[in-house]
């Protein structure tokens, strides 16, 4: 890889003077022992970490971390990517150490609120309570300490509102392959790309793939080196395993066998629990007293009503099920039982997979297919690696086991040739068999319009590489305004990506607004040039609503950046044009809300009575006109049933009317749910068995979290009391059902 030169100015070794003042004088009033002018190098520095951390704990170091260590000591910038369990944290608290050793400050990130609290209790212990503090978005201790545990937003705050200053000496991103998340990678990303070049960064991941060119982009980014480490050896070893067998077979062998717990992947809510079902056909996977020690967990933790009635009895026979249907405490439930090996086997959807501490001895996959839009597709390799590396514990386990299973019709297939083959005295070949139950299996696949599967489909997945980090930056009114615009009286919008020249002379951070976050982008060339066309879209938006003037300078609007994700634009246009009484505040909440399952579980019979008349419509109209679409049908079907709007879609629809990009505002759907709760007076379980939602009681949750944290946001960006009111109503009939998590929120 070619590494760009790097300015004097900006190197470790040349921090600026106040920043290099501010270190040494922290360092010199902690103390503790940690700033030694005896370490005089790095090679001190390195060998005072062994011998506290390796030596004395008897810990042999793998070669990966080893290498690591080399390039934390010597200050570079470092990426490491390894899979899970493979001592990430010992290479974090090697840079942590390196810092205290030299006076230097330190950040350490993590993407989740219990995971920085989990870390800060693990740093005190290491470092000492006086080299350590911590922040979240509503919480802070010891924030004078060298050391700061941080959820990743705090940080991105801090690069954001003091531009141009390191944040600190060394900043050590964890979980680095958030960076792929769909909602939060784009914190990682432009933290990235706004991160001071003096700053030593140490990124650690799970497996990603094209790290090399990942490595890269960091590099260019900073105008600063940035080395990679990486292994795909795990240190479990991972056999994989493509069986023609049904799936209550291969259950049956891995609880003889004794390799549980295993995860079943199961691509579907419904189904989730029809394979639990199937599963509880087997013997009870549980003895005596494993029975009575899961009755005693899950009566602290289920309630009498809804969902509970179904899952106990799985849980008494071994059987979890956990997707995001369940409510998060039962699903917390059956990741405390099967780490406790109590629970043989999870039924779970893909969600289990990413970010949840719950490994296993085997994993199996019923099917390589899965449902996305409503058509059919297999698995990507990202995905099976991801799933099937739950397999293998280092505790526990001396290999792992990923076992994907043939199509059942094919396996149904297969085992009746044979037999008739066999009953009729003919010679079996079975490879012959399998081959033309499989070329008929794909026609078939292909008549209907779907996908099937097969060894050599498996064999390519286990082949495959991991999923690549992509930008996931969205350009927003709020993203705009939070970071800034440049002048707009100097620089015309759209604009063209940097040339790699322009881009390698100037870093980023000297000139940190929306424009150079754009240009910097994990983005290939095609789409920067969109995401500028956007960026221009979103600011003709904003200057058509007086939010900012000529030059890009924000002159009102300030609720906006305060509503990340909330489409902020129409919340200031909606406050300009309305008073809110608390119906009117209710209604818009729901309306911006993202998540409409339970309101779709809610109209299911009304839609499907529209799907009906569509469908009819649909022969009469092809009676006359052979060409007629479902579209067209639908089309009737809305002129003849015209649906009546809620005030707040009628405000929507003046909204847009006023913008000269209305398309970046729409896709939303009033929904009722809170409204239909409220209104009847029913609890939260009520609602559920009315609606029978038992198999979504953790959908409906979450959206009423939502609705929380909506009315909540609005209510601190405005300071309208009727926003507050929901906030706590929908805290009450929340916290009755699982008021630690509510405490949390």
């Amino acid at each position: 890889m070619s590494r760009p030169q790097v300015d004097a100015d900006v190197r470790a070794d040349r921090l600026p003077p106040a920043h290099q003042r501010r270190s040494v004088t922290r360092a010199q009033r902690r103390g503790a022992g940690w700033y030694n002018q005896s370490m005089a190098s790095a090679a001190d520095i390195e060998l005072a970490f062994y011998e506290r951390f390796l030596i004395e704990r008897g810990i042999e170091p793998y070669p990966v971390q080893e290498r690591a260590f080399e390039h934390v000591f010597a200050g570079d910038g470092v990426l490491v990517t390894v899979p899970t369990g493979t001592g990430k944290t010992l290479i974090a608290q090697a840079a942590l150490f390196k810092a205290l050793a030299l006076g230097q400050t330190a950040v350490y990130t993590t993407p989740l609120r219990a995971l920085t609290e989990e870390k800060y209790r693990e740093l005190k212990e290491a470092f000492g309570a006086d080299n350590v503090g911590f922040a979240t978005g509503d919480f802070q201790e010891n924030r004078d300490a060298p050391i700061q545990v941080e959820v990743a937003e705090i940080l991105w705050n801090r690069i954001f509102s003091s531009r141009g200053q390191p944040p600190a000496d060394v900043v050590v991103l964890d979980e680095g392959h958030y960076f792929n998340d769909p909602e939060r990678g784009y914190v990682w990303e432009q933290t990235i790309i706004g991160l001071h070049p003096s700053v030593q960064l140490v990124i650690l991941s799970a497996t990603i793939g094209r790290a090399d060119a990942f490595c890269h982009w960091v590099e260019l980014t900073r105008r600063a080196p940035m080395h990679l480490v990486e292994s795909r050896e795990r240190m479990v070893p991972l056999e994989h395993r493509y069986r023609e067998q049904y799936l209550i077979e291969v259950v049956r062998e891995l609880a003889a066998a004794g390799d549980t717990p295993a995860i079943v992947f199961t691509f579907g809510r419904e189904r989730c629990f029809d394979n639990a079902r199937l599963l509880k056909s087997c013997s009870r996977f549980t003895s005596d007293d494993e029975r009575e020690r899961i009755a005693q967990l899950a009566d602290e933790v289920l309630w009498d009503r809804g969902a509970a009635a179904e899952l106990r009895p799985l849980l008494l026979h071994g059987i979890g099920v956990h997707h995001a249907g369940v409510l998060p405490r039962y699903k917390q439930l059956v990741e405390t039982l099967a780490l406790e090996r109590l629970v043989k086997f999870v039924v779970s959807t893909e969600t289990i997979s990413a970010g949840i501490n719950l490994p296993a001895k085997a994993v199996v996959f019923p099917e390589l297919r899965k449902f996305v839009g409503g058509k059919a597709r297999l698995l990507s390799p990202a995905e099976y690696h991801q799933m099937a590396g739950r397999a293998g514990r280092p505790q526990f386990d001396d290999k792992g086991i990923a076992i994907a299973l043939a199509p059942d019709a094919v396996v149904q297939e297969i085992r009746k040739e044979i037999k008739t083959a066999k009953k009729r005295g003919y010679r079996v070949d079975e490879a012959q068999i399998r081959q033309a139950v499989y070329a008929k299996a794909r026609a078939d696949a292909q008549r209907r319009k779907d996908v099937t599967w097969s060894e050599a489909a498996h064999r390519a997945l286990v082949e495959g590489e991991p999923a690549a980090l992509v930008s996931r930056t969205r350009i927003t009114a709020e993203t705009v305004l939070a970071i800034g615009l440049p002048d707009l009286e100097r620089e015309q919008l759209p604009g063209e990506a940097v040339d790699l020249a322009e881009a390698e002379a100037r870093p980023a951070y000297e000139h940190l607004n929306i424009r150079t976050v754009v240009d910097h982008l994990l983005l290939p060339e095609r789409d920067r040039r969109e995401a500028h066309k956007r960026l221009a879209q979103v600011t003709a938006n904003l200057r058509a609503l007086g939010v900012v003037d000529e030059h890009g300078r924000q002159v009102a609007g300030e609720m906006i950046g305060k509503l990340p994700g909330i489409d902020g634009l129409f919340v200031y246009y909606a406050f300009m044009h309305r008073d809110f009484s608390y119906e009117q505040a209710r209604e818009l909440v729901e309306f911006l809300v993202d998540h409409d399952v339970i309101q779709r579980a809610l109209d299911r019979k009304e839609l499907e009575k529209r799907r009906e008349w569509i469908r009819a419509k649909l022969r009469e109209m092809r009676a006359e006109q052979p060409q007629a679409t479902w579209e067209d049908a639908e089309a009737e079907y809305e002129r003849e049933h015209p649906r009546e709007l809620s005030e707040t879609e009628q405000l929507h629809h003046a909204f847009l009317a006023e913008l000269p990009h209305p398309e970046l505002h729409g896709g939303k759907v009033q929904k009722t749910v809170w409204a239909q709760l409220e209104d009847d007076e029913l609890s939260f379980f009520d609602f559920v068995e009315r609606h029978r939602l038992e198999h979504e009681e953790g959908s409906l949750f979450s959206y009423l979290i939502r609705v929380l944290r909506v009315a909540h946001a609005i209510a601190e960006a405005t300071g309208v009391g009727a926003f507050e009111s929901i906030e706590q109503r929908v805290r009450d009939v929340l916290a009755a059902v699982d008021a630690r998590l509510v405490r949390s929120l």
